[in-house]
């Protein structure tokens, strides 16, 4: 799909009702650049000073308590680690990333950090890669827990999993797991994903959860909607390593919690 960018007026703009969604984004007198979305035309980036732009991994101007950048060199008491059976995770803070170091495993485990999910609507999201040669197949993802502090609680999980059978590819998959080492079901999922980094973000609206994805953290593709198979209670960010004799690396380039239903971009308008 080709996206244009238009030059006109606030006022053309409410004139023709808003811009189609996907498809164009528009520079008007306001010097504002918009972009359709489902939820109306968005602000994506301005032009009324010399070297702005939008970065999708800036941290907002007024950050939830639930979010992190990583940029401590230990990891922040809101966090638990979560790694049950045979401890294989080793979790650090460096250079803006947190880095899951997941050992070897011969079989699909999960593992990783999680905090308490509030009530209500939300907009939870990372950028997160895999580092590391593999054998088998491995995972970093965004989760949802029943129950995080209970061994068999089920999880819901949004995930960029490189595999090394089949079309040996990355894919992108929504499931459900029984426990951390059980699988469940199978949402939605084997999009062929070509890269290592992906943006991944989970919205629930009333009972109601949307799993997208995005190359850039501005444009949002929507894999899965469904009701809530249960209400979770706790959230964050985990990996799978299903590897003999080889350790991956999850890295995450932030955590972000918004309290609502988030349709449009991450990020902000930051200067050079």
């Amino acid at each position: 799909m080709t996206i244009q960018i238009l030059r006109g007026t606030e006022a053309q703009r409410d004139t023709y009702g808003g811009l189609e969604v996907g498809r164009f984004m528009l520079c008007t007198d306001s010097e504002l650049l918009y972009q359709g979305m489902p939820s109306g035309d968005t602000v994506v980036g301005s032009f009324n000073s010399i070297g702005t732009f939008w970065n999708p991994d800036a941290l907002p101007d007024t950050p939830s308590a639930q979010d992190d950048h990583f940029e401590d060199a230990s990891l922040d008491v809101k966090w638990t680690e979560w790694d049950l059976g045979v401890p294989q995770l080793t979790i650090a803070e460096a250079g803006h990333h947190a880095i899951l170091t997941h050992a070897t495993e011969a079989a699909g485990r999960w593992r990783g950090m999680y905090q308490t999910l509030p009530a209500g609507d939300f907009t939870i999201a990372t950028k997160a890669s895999i580092i590391g040669t593999h054998s088998g197949d491995n995972a970093v993802a965004l989760a949802l827990f029943e129950d995080a502090t209970a061994a068999a609680g089920d999880i819901l999980i949004w995930m960029l999993y490189s595999r090394t059978s089949g079309n040996k590819y990355r894919d992108l998959f929504a499931q459900r797991w029984s426990d951390y080492e059980t699988f469940g079901s199978a949402y939605d999922g084997g999009n062929m994903y070509p890269n290592t980094t992906t943006y991944l973000r989970i919205r629930r609206n009333g009972t109601t959860l949307f799993w997208e994805y995005s190359c850039d953290g501005v444009s949002w593709i929507r894999l899965y909607t469904a009701a809530q198979a249960f209400a979770p209670g706790h959230m964050g960010i985990i990996t799978m390593n299903n590897n003999i004799g080889i350790d991956i690396y999850g890295y995450f380039d932030f955590f972000r919690y918004i309290a609502s239903d988030q349709i449009g971009p991450l990020g902000k308008v930051v200067g050079r």
